[in-house]
């Protein structure tokens, strides 16, 4: 904006007065330059201040990590736990809400011979781990169990146990498991992951990959390098290794429970079968994958096997089985065959 001739004038004067004024005035302030504020901490691994604070940090860490070691049931695997049962079943809970509502229009009642049938399997499978005595009874008691069978045809085969209680079993899975004994394979697996406290052992470790991938990002500065590097190396083996422990754990369980173990082999027969239908030469890439190879778990269940019918047969299962299988029919009757699902 132009200026008039007056407004120039006045201007200059004003000016004058002004840097008049400042020079009288600075002695009494103290200039000070903008980059001479304090420094703060800088991360720089050469720097004695910034190795200290590292190596308190990494021992504080690391006797935390010793502290919070326990040893999981059955299994013996010891794993770095910290989370509460509490925290858990919250979860649980709030993932529970949130199926029902997606499930809703699909699940059987509970006078379904389905949901009945499946109910009774589950029913021995808890009490069989309630018999272990490396099985931390506290985390059984108080758990309303409660079963709900998902018959939607279009579902693909699934089964889980969520913290708290509540099991989830897909239609479509019955036709694989065929039989009780191979139901009972995919229920004590999916319970043992509750039993082992899986979930938990998850959420334990997710500030540690939060560190891990931090530290990843000031190196390579590509944030999907560090999630393939952190899913190759560390999270999906850590979940294989969840997935086999579930699958050992649940197998003695079942065992314990008087159901035949070698039906497990069949099981995993029968699902490798179905995997390469539906999935194809893609499900022998095991490393991209959060569970193991069927072939995998096949192998591992005939190295237990020879373990798991000597819990079967401490049960007394040859003997009492047939008569505790009367007696069940005599008062619920005879279990319908696995395939009694019809469509809506």
């Amino acid at each position: 904006m132009f200026r008039r001739l007056g407004d120039k004038i006045f201007s200059a004067t004003q000016n004058a007065s002004i840097r008049f004024t400042t020079l009288r005035t600075y002695h009494h302030a103290t200039y000070r330059r903008f980059n001479n504020a304090r420094p703060g901490f800088q991360f720089n691994i050469h720097d004695p201040t910034t190795r200290k604070i590292l190596s308190y940090v990494a021992a504080g860490g690391g006797l935390f990590y010793l502290a919070n070691l326990k040893e999981a049931p059955v299994s013996g695997r010891r794993r770095f736990l910290w989370i509460p049962p509490s925290l858990e079943t919250m979860i649980g809970n709030s993932s529970y809400k949130s199926i029902l509502r997606e499930t809703s229009s699909f699940l059987l009642p509970e006078s379904h011979p389905t949901t009945q049938r499946v109910s009774k399997i589950f029913s021995r499978i808890v009490d069989a781990a309630l018999k272990d005595p490396t099985v931390d009874k506290t985390l059984l008691q108080g758990i309303e169990w409660k079963v709900h069978i998902v018959n939607n045809p279009r579902a693909p085969p699934n089964a889980f146990v969520l913290p708290g209680g509540k099991v989830f079993v897909f239609s479509s899975i019955l036709d694989i498991c065929q039989n009780d004994d191979g139901l009972a394979t995919v229920l004590s697996h999916e319970f043992s992951h509750q039993l082992a406290r899986h979930t938990a052992e998850n959420l334990s470790k997710t500030p540690i990959y939060l560190v891990l991938s931090t530290l990843l990002y000031t190196v390579t500065g590509a944030e999907y390098i560090n999630r393939l590097l952190l899913d190759s190396i560390l999270r999906m083996p850590a979940s294989r290794q969840m997935e086999t422990e579930a699958d050992y754990i649940g197998l003695m369980i079942m065992s314990r429970a008087c159901f035949d173990p070698h039906e497990s082999i069949k099981l995993w027969g029968r699902m490798s079968d179905f995997e390469k239908k539906t999935i194809g030469a893609g499900a022998k890439f095991e490393f991209l994958s959060t569970h193991p190879a069927s072939e995998r778990r096949i192998d591992n269940m005939r190295q237990w096997i020879s373990q798991a019918s000597q819990l079967y047969d401490q049960s007394d299962c040859g003997h009492s089985n047939g008569y505790y299988k009367s007696f069940q029919n005599s008062i619920f009757g005879s279990p319908e065959p696995p395939f009694i699902l019809r469509g809506f």
